[in-house]
């Protein structure tokens, strides 16, 4: 059953993909979390209808199906291949599901040519970085000894740069890089290679803006990150939000340009955060009171069909960019060349380039404007800091300057 048909009903879709339910529920179709509802109005409703009843773009909801259905596959696979009593985790994969997606499937088939043809029995993981569920930040402070982290971890974003853990896995050589002849020059201009040695970024996450010139209406166009501050954009501007919880990229950058005046004008700018996926939605709504200035990454920017009044918005000063990063046990290092070898490859780095996260391999078409620029936080800035309190405080500042400007904190 292919999910690109839209004629499915919901109710064909939930009966062959039971875990498809919880990606209904939780992105727009709450009434299916009843059996009764599911009964009475799946078997008649078309995915098709759906999803013009809410104005939600096709493409993405049904990569949020896939990845669901993916992810329920890997751990019936894993039940199946992986002995229950194993042992520690091999490998650990976080990453968004635009990337895990196309990524995971090429990774399983090595997975299993390193078990079958080299006698590698590897245990692993490939999860959702935004998995709330399957949270491994909320233990990775309390990691003392080697054996309980995994021989290798490919992550997006700053949860492995804990302060704790980088002094006692990090900078004791626990983990080292992966030898990497060259590195794509637009990475390189960046700073993005760390030049201790210790994390191999094989690709980064950017977030751009996307302007409704329409709802804009009168005001330009921001132009740089900065011009966000003005007061002129107070209350035009979404951010990735859950409840009390925003985007830490984006708070981290403010902060790091502007000090705490930064975060006091970024919350004035926001009006409240939203899923990426629920910008996209919300931009192709008729709604008259959506605010014009949606920062989301590029993924989901290049997802939106309709650009009659789109803008997609690389600033001057570059798109805010965060790493894919890889680590692995320096003692595993030999014994996992050809996996290391793959992912930090041209075939890995097409894949990430194709879902929007240009790639560090030199040789990979990371399809990017002309003139684009990466603007990250700097590897002194990342090690030295203490990122896990960082973020808890810059989130707490926030909201303080966020319900200051008599605005509920999310939407």
């Amino acid at each position: 059953m292919g999910l690109g048909n839209f004629d499915l009903t919901i109710g064909q879709i939930i009966e062959a993909f039971p875990e498809t339910r919880e990606v209904f529920v939780h992105n727009g179709f709450p009434a299916f979390a009843d059996d009764t509802v599911v009964k009475q109005l799946g078997p008649v409703l078309k995915l098709k209808t759906a999803l013009k009843s809410k104005n939600m773009n096709a493409e993405v909801f049904v990569r949020l199906l896939e990845e669901k259905i993916a992810e329920t596959n890997r751990y019936r696979e894993l039940q199946a291949i992986v002995p229950g009593d194993s042992g520690q985790l091999n490998m650990l994969t976080l990453l968004p599901c635009p990337l895990k997606v196309p990524l995971q499937d090429e990774l399983k088939i090595l997975l299993e040519h390193l078990r079958y043809e080299k006698g590698l029995e590897l245990n692993y993981s490939i999860e959702v970085s935004a998995n709330k569920l399957l949270n491994y930040d909320d233990y990775i402070k309390y990691f003392e000894d080697p054996d309980e982290v995994p021989d290798v971890i490919l992550t997006t974003g700053y949860d492995f740069f804990h302060k704790k853990f980088i002094e006692r896995f990090v900078n004791t050589g626990v983990f080292t890089c992966v030898p990497v002849q060259k590195i794509h020059p637009r990475l390189t201009e960046a700073g993005i290679v760390d030049p201790e040695g210790h994390f191999t970024v094989i690709a980064v996450n950017t977030l751009v803006m996307v302007v409704d010139n329409k709802r804009l209406g009168d005001l330009p166009a921001p132009k740089n990150w900065g011009d966000l501050i003005d007061p002129i954009y107070a209350k035009k501007v979404v951010i990735r939000g859950h409840g009390d919880t925003f985007c830490d990229i984006v708070q981290m950058n403010y902060y790091k340009d502007y000090g705490l005046q930064g975060i006091a004008g970024l919350a004035k700018a926001v009006r409240y955060g939203l899923h990426p996926a629920q910008m996209v939605r919300e931009l192709a709504s008729s709604r008259a009171d959506v605010p014009p200035i949606h920062i989301m990454p590029r993924f989901f920017a290049e997802t939106i069909t309709d650009r009659r009044n789109i803008e997609i918005i690389w600033p001057a000063d570059g798109a805010l960019a965060y790493p894919v990063s890889l680590l692995i046990k320096a003692a595993k290092l030999e014994e996992l060349k050809e996996l290391a070898d793959y992912l930090t490859g041209p075939q890995a780095a097409q894949i990430c380039a194709d879902a929007f996260f240009p790639a560090a391999h030199p040789a990979t078409r990371n399809n990017l404007p002309a003139d684009a620029k990466f603007k990250w936080l700097g590897w002194d800035y990342v090690k030295e800091c203490d990122i896990e309190v960082l973020v808890e405080e810059l989130n707490r500042k926030f909201l303080q300057f966020h319900r200051e400007g008599g605005m509920p904190p999310c939407s």
